[in-house]
């Protein structure tokens, strides 16, 4: 046995553990996999590299196979059909809508929610079909017909059609005005012609004009049109035949159970697993498309070992071709990774059926919800879209990934999103991490003049412009003039700081998309190989860039925040961060892209001495093609950035002081590590004992301390405990 086996993995797995070379879990693991196998809401805080995602990804992995195996198993009797069988689908409906001992007569008394059923029989190819509902409260409901692939809301999907009371029909979430409002005792007509592919609806007797022409795939018999009723707060009768019709529908119409044989297909515990098994069962968000592929890689070793049935991921994300993902999509999947934009459109246009979904998980949810540019609204829009319940009535699970779970906006979305979520924190508050040091070097334009020389030379790094419309004036202190100095200097540093410390590897954070473009021309002048990774790079080319790094053909990966967070790069040595981040938890962020794996890294922030006027875009192109260089306050796109107060902020979240250099970058050694390789592993052991003897005589203080206090708590007790101290 395994020692995953402990926690309920199944042995199937153990050869992709053995591929990822896994031998023993890590704490964020034996943590998460027995909650998640358990059934529980999981929020999950962990540091980047402790094994989160695998802590996800391979107990989903077993619940999807064993689901996917024993839907397999299931099977149901079919029925000859006779007009008694045309009745509604007590096993094919919302649990909260009430079908009667006739199954022709249903209700909905549950407040504003929407409760829907199909019929027991749909009918397929060819043919004229009709049937009728009477309305017997009022309230909402909607009425027409859906495939069984199709949403019991009907009408907000592309595989179901609906008639509603406000005087709407309805099909992919589209509404439109069409015929005319219904209320309490209205009968209405449902009209299926399979024959020209059309269908529409009546009103006490009076048809309406053609409302959908259908498409050539509604003829097949796997998209076979069952009759469909959806109600809020209402309840109607429905009549397929079996007695005389309110309004005869004429015109070689057949009552619906007056269907050929060879046209009827009846419903099935059966026939439903079919369909449900092209549904997937998790959908998993994340904020990058690296991020996306890391995480599907991951899932793949999983998927790849489990077979008989196998289980089928695909990825949804920016750059990817849509034709074939809704191929696959049709084809049948079992595990989504994407987008939240990607899979939120795929699901309101009806194309990414939910109905069989069990998991949801949203990886670094904290950034999502910290997104300015309306993550917060795609996580709702898409919470707002999935069934509380999946089709076969098993609760829906909701695991989050954050970087921290002290956060407002975490514990509010868990409110929200989660039912009684288990809390798995093994970070707690920001700390760095034992396997990483981390350095400040600062830069003085005011002191260290040199810029005024570089400035002039044809390869120093470009600034960003915003001091376009400023005066410049070298050699002065002038606030403009010491920020584009800052600039310049920046790029000085960073290569003086890539010579002596001989990187051969490291990630250089920019602040923006243009900084990240400027630093990787001015290194490439510099014979450095490096590439960019942010948003407006293409899909392609920032996949080979992160390849190429990860491959060691590649020197230098410059990011942003966004894209460059979550990434999981083994091995790298150095971190560069060109300007604080705005934000002091993603410094922790920022330098844990170092000492990975137990490896020992180091971070060099580069932090301007005087204040950087830097881009804040506020405008509604966020930035593309803007040259408003004025302040924000007076209606620009600027900010004055003070990196010393950000420098301040970061040591009080850390609560330690963070050690400086000289440009130079004489990095002192540490006082425990003693003189480390950055990128191996630590050295011996001799530090560590060292250190062990040197706390012995301490230790021993405390010990005595600690009888000392045991003592005088019991002379002081002593009337309590009976005891003669």
């Amino acid at each position: 046995m395994t020692a995953f086996e402990e926690y309920g993995v199944i042995p199937e797995l153990s050869e992709a553990l053995s591929i990822l070379n896994w031998t023993l879990p890590t704490a964020v693991q034996s943590e998460a996999i027995p909650a998640i196998l358990g059934g529980a809401d999981a929020l999950i805080a962990a540091e980047t590299g402790s094994g989160k995602t695998g802590a996800f990804c391979l107990p989903i992995a077993q619940i999807v196979w064993e689901k996917r195996k024993d839907g397999g198993k299931s099977g149901g009797k079919t029925t000859d059909g006779s007009a008694n069988d045309f009745v509604l689908n007590r096993e094919d409906r919302d649990v909260s809508l009430q079908i009667d001992k006739t199954a022709l007569n249903c209700e909905s008394r549950v407040g504003k929610e929407w409760h829907g059923a199909r019929g027991m029989a749909g009918v397929h190819t060819s043919g004229k079909y009709y049937y009728e509902v009477t309305i017997t409260r009022d309230g909402l409901c909607r009425v027409g017909w859906a495939t069984l692939k199709g949403s019991l809301k009907i009408g907000t999907d592309h595989e179901s059609f609906g008639y509603g009371g406000t005087g709407k029909k309805s099909f992919g979430k589209s509404f439109d005005d069409y015929g005319k409002s219904f209320t309490t005792n209205d009968v209405l007509g449902c009209f299926l012609d399979l024959d020209s592919q059309k269908i529409w609806w009546s009103k006490n007797g009076e048809q309406f004009p053609v409302a959908y022409n259908l498409d050539k795939k509604f003829k097949n018999q796997a998209t076979c049109l069952f009759p469909a009723v959806l109600c809020q707060n209402s309840s109607l009768s429905v009549n397929f035949g079996a007695r005389p019709f309110n309004f005869p529908p004429g015109n070689k119409f057949l009552a619906l159970c007056q269907a050929a044989d060879g046209n009827v297909k009846w419903w099935s515990p059966a026939e439903k697993a079919s369909v449900d098994s092209k549904t997937p069962l998790c959908v998993i968000l994340e904020p990058t498309r690296e991020l996306v592929q890391q995480t599907f890689q991951n899932m793949q070793t999983f998927a790849t070992v489990l077979r008989e049935p196998e289980i089928r991921c695909v990825t949804l994300a920016a750059g990817e071709n849509m034709n074939q993902i809704l191929r696959t999509l049709e084809t049948g999947c079992d595990i989504v990774v994407g987008t939240p934009s990607r899979i939120v459109d795929l699901i309101q246009t009806g194309k990414l059926a939910t109905k069989s979904l069990q998991f949801v998980v949203i990886d670094e949810v904290d950034q999502f919800l910290a997104d300015r540019n309306g993550g917060a609204r795609q996580i709702d829009n898409l919470f707002r879209a999935l069934p509380l319940v999946a089709a076969d009535g098993s609760r829906r699970q909701v695991i989050a990934c954050s970087a921290t779970l002290h956060n407002h906006d975490v514990e509010r979305f868990a409110d929200r999103h989660m039912s009684f979520p288990q809390w798995i924190d093994l970070k707690g508050t920001d700390c760095v991490s034992a396997d990483v040091h981390h350095v400040v070097c600062h830069v003085d334009a005011s002191e260290d003049k040199q810029w005024i020389r570089v400035k002039h030379e044809p390869n120093h790094l470009e600034d960003d412009h915003v001091h376009d419309g400023d005066h410049i004036r070298p050699g002065t202190n002038d606030q403009a003039t010491l920020s584009l100095g800052t600039k310049i200097l920046k790029g000085v540093y960073v290569v003086k700081a890539i010579q002596a410390l001989q990187m051969d590897k490291a990630i250089i954070f920019c602040r923006t998309k243009q900084q990240c473009d400027h630093m990787e021309h001015f290194l490439h002048q510099n014979n450095l190989t490096a590439a960019c990774l942010h948003g407006d790079r293409s899909a392609e080319e920032r996949q080979k860039s992160l390849d190429d790094f990860k491959n060691d053909q590649m020197r230098f990966l410059i990011c942003t925040d966004v894209v460059a967070r979550g990434l999981d790069v083994q091995g790298v040595p150095f971190v560069i961060n060109v300007t604080l981040p705005d934000d002091k938890a993603m410094y922790v962020h920022r330098i844990g892209r170092v000492g990975r794996a137990e490896r020992m890294g180091l971070s060099i922030s580069l932090v301007s001495d005087h204040d950087e006027k830097v881009w804040y875009h506020k405008c509604r192109n966020r930035g593309v093609n803007c040259t408003n260089t004025k302040e924000v306050e007076k209606g620009g796109c600027t900010i004055w950035f003070d990196e010393k107060k950000m420098l301040g902020e970061i040591e009080e979240h850390l609560g330690a002081t963070i050690a400086t250099v000289d440009s130079d970058f004489n990095v002192p050694v540490d006082e425990f590590d003693g003189k480390v390789v950055y990128g191996e592993k630590r050295g011996g052991t001799a530090k560590f004992d060292t250190h062990v003897l040197s706390l012995a005589t301490s230790a021993s203080q405390l010990a005595d301390l600690e009888t000392k206090m045991q003592l005088e708590y019991l002379r002081n007790n002593r009337h309590v405990f009976g005891l003669t101290v």
